[in-house]
């Protein structure tokens, strides 16, 4: 089926470089001269000591690689939520965005007073996981073992921030004095290093680059949530599912270790046109079988239905229209 898509996507792709010399429209950010207009897009990701910068600019090239009529610029921030806020002010065409956010954004809960009504998926491009790493000389076994101490939690009104929080809450290690400290995860990793913070908190992709790369340079391990804790806060946090960090996913993680997830997705804004929407889908799954390639996280996208399935906000209908005429091959 992907050989049929490709053969499909590579005509399409003729008729629009036909097309494009008799007046068809630019993109949102501008065009180029010339018989092809060139659309220029800026994708919001996060800071860089985490998955989702290094998957931002992954999609980026990708997308450009299999769409030379689209020119995706990076745009670092402090993740979800303030994706969200950027897009839905047009500061960014293009947004990742964890599930959890997304769901909240478009509801109108948490964070967001007022709900985002125009948000919309393009495609799940990677699984968040919530990951608690410490070093490895310390006593905790168990996330319920940081009670009392100072963890560092992630970005301000960061999906990992988010997550961290809801953790905290069903284990109520608030309550037995544990302090939460914002902080990005480069920046986290060394406070980390330096003893400043008993734990870090991670809610993305994996391997995560800082603590992939902290793990290379000083001994680490994750902790471990019980049985009984997941059930609690998958209960508490229904946009949450079951998930693993694999074994060897980090230097000297000998064993799976269960935990909790959910889709980070590529979001736009309803108003993007429609063609637009079923360009950038058709380019992500040209390429899905490859994504790993760029960034370990993405090769969930070759999963069959990760990227369209299960999400936790509508799909953009050019997006959504590319998905149903697969499902009709």
């Amino acid at each position: 089926m992907r050989r049929n898509i490709v053969w499909r996507g590579a005509l399409l792709a003729l008729a629009l470089t036909l097309l494009a010399g008799c007046g068809a429209p630019s993109g949102p950010s501008g065009s180029g001269s010339g018989a092809e207009n060139l659309t220029l897009l800026t994708i919001g990701t996060a800071d860089s000591g985490g998955t989702m910068y290094q998957a931002g600019s992954a999609i980026a090239q990708v997308i450009t690689q299999e769409d030379s009529s689209i020119k995706i610029n990076i745009s670092a921030s402090s993740g979800s939520n303030q994706n969200v806020r950027l897009l839905d002010s047009g500061e960014v065409d293009l947004a990742l965005v964890s599930g959890d956010v997304a769901y909240a954004a478009l509801h109108g809960e948490r964070d967001f007073q007022t709900p985002v009504e125009g948000l919309r998926a393009i495609a799940a491009v990677y699984s968040s996981v919530s990951s608690w790493t410490v070093l490895d000389g310390a006593a905790e076994q168990f996330v319920h073992d940081l009670a009392g101490s100072t963890v560092g939690v992630g970005p301000a009104g960061s999906s990992t921030e988010l997550s961290a929080q809801a953790a905290a809450g069903a284990l109520a290690l608030e309550e037995q004095g544990t302090a939460l400290r914002t902080c990005g995860l480069g920046v986290g990793a060394e406070l980390l290093k330096e003893g400043e913070i008993a734990a870090l908190h991670g809610f993305t992709g994996i391997p995560i680059p800082s603590i992939e790369a902290l793990s290379q340079e000083t001994a680490c391990r994750v902790l471990l949530y019980t049985p009984e804790e997941l059930q609690t806060i998958l209960e508490e946090n229904p946009v949450y599912y079951p998930a693993q960090i694999p074994a060897g996913t980090y230097e000297g993680q000998e064993e799976a270790i269960d935990t909790f997830g959910v889709k980070c997705l590529l979001c736009v804004r309803e108003d993007m046109d429609d063609e637009l929407a079923y360009q950038l889908a058709r380019a992500l799954w040209n390429a899905a079988g490859r994504m790993g390639d760029y960034q370990p996280a993405l090769a969930d996208m070759a999963r069959d239905g990760f990227m369209d399935q299960q999400l936790t906000i509508p799909l953009h209908p050019g997006a959504e229209r590319f998905y149903m005429e697969l499902a009709d091959l």
